[in-house]
C-alpha cells in the first residue's frame, strides 16, 4: 500500500471516530476548542509564555504537494521535530476532534508536518472578521487561521465558530464567510499551567490538561474576556 492510500484510510478511519458533530470536546473537560473567554469564565489566571513559540504545519495528507481541504491542521509545539509528536494539539476536524493534543500511540503519531510560509506554502495567520466594522477585536467576531492573510479565502480554518459553522471546519467557496475581509488578531499565544508544574529554573512546563490560549487582550499573561481556547 503506497504513502497517499495510507494516509487516506487512517483520515477516513479517524474522521469516523471523531465526527463533526463533536468538534471540540474532549473528554470530561470543561471547555471547547475555539470558545472564548466571558465575563465570570476564569478570567485573571495567569497564563504563561511557551519557551519556544509553537507554529502551525499541516499534514499533505494527499500526499500531492499542496494544502488542501482534506490535510489536517497542527499547532506544532515543537517546530524543530517537523513531525506530529506527542502535545501537539490538533486543530482541524481531519484527523479528530479540534482541541485534542496528541499522545503516545496515537495514530497520527510520527507523521510529517510542513510548517506554513516554508518551501513555497502559503503563510497562515491569526486573523479575525470585523463583524460589526467597528475596527476593534470583539466577543461577536470570528477568528481564522487564514491562508490568504486580509480575506476570507476556500481552505482557511475557522478558530471560533461563525453562524452554524463548526470551530475546526475550513472555509468552503460556497459559504457566507467566504470572501470577508480579516483584520490582524492581536495577541500572542501562551498557556495555562493547571497542575503547576515548572522546571527546575522556575519556568512553567506545557503538558496534559493544560489549555492553549490566544492571549488577546491587555494585561497579557492573564485570562481576559475574548482570549480564545486552542486546546480543550
Amino acid at each position: 500500500m503506497n504513502t497517499r492510500i495510507m494516509v487516506l484510510a487512517l483520515l477516513s478511519a479517524m474522521m469516523i471516530a471523531y465526527p463533526l458533530s463533536a468538534a471540540g470536546q474532549e473528554e470530561g473537560a470543561g471547555y471547547l476548542f475555539g470558545s472564548k473567554v466571558i465575563s465570570g469564565d476564569g478570567e485573571g489566571r495567569p497564563l504563561s509564555p511557551f519557551p519556544v513559540v509553537p507554529d502551525f504545519a499541516f499534514v499533505d495528507a494527499g500526499v500531492n504537494g499542496v494544502f488542501d481541504l482534506g490535510d489536517p491542521v497542527y499547532l506544532n509545539m515543537n517546530p524543530q521535530d517537523g513531525m506530529v509528536s506527542e502535545g501537539d494539539i490538533r486543530l482541524s476536524t481531519a484527523f479528530s476532534r479540534p482541541g485534542q493534543m496528541v499522545r503516545l500511540g496515537d495514530r497520527d503519531l510520527g507523521y510529517r508536518l510542513i510548517r506554513f510560509g516554508t518551501s513555497g506554502f502559503q503563510p497562515a495567520e491569526l486573523r479575525y472578521y470585523d463583524v460589526n466594522g467597528d475596527r476593534s477585536y470583539g466577543l461577536e467576531d470570528p477568528v481564522y487561521l487564514d491562508f490568504n492573510p486580509g480575506q476570507v479565502t476556500p481552505g482557511d480554518l475557522r478558530i471560533t465558530g461563525y453562524l452554524s459553522y463548526q470551530p475546526g471546519s475550513l472555509v468552503l467557496d460556497s459559504d457566507v464567510d467566504s470572501g470577508k475581509q480579516t483584520r490582524t488578531l492581536p495577541g500572542t499565544l501562551s498557556f495555562y499551567n493547571a497542575n503547576g508544574n515548572v522546571d527546575s529554573l522556575g519556568g512553567a512546563i506545557f503538558d496534559r490538561g493544560d489549555i492553549v490560549f490566544i492571549d488577546t487582550q491587555f494585561p497579557f499573561n492573564a485570562v481576559t474576556v475574548n482570549d480564545v481556547r486552542l486546546s480543550a
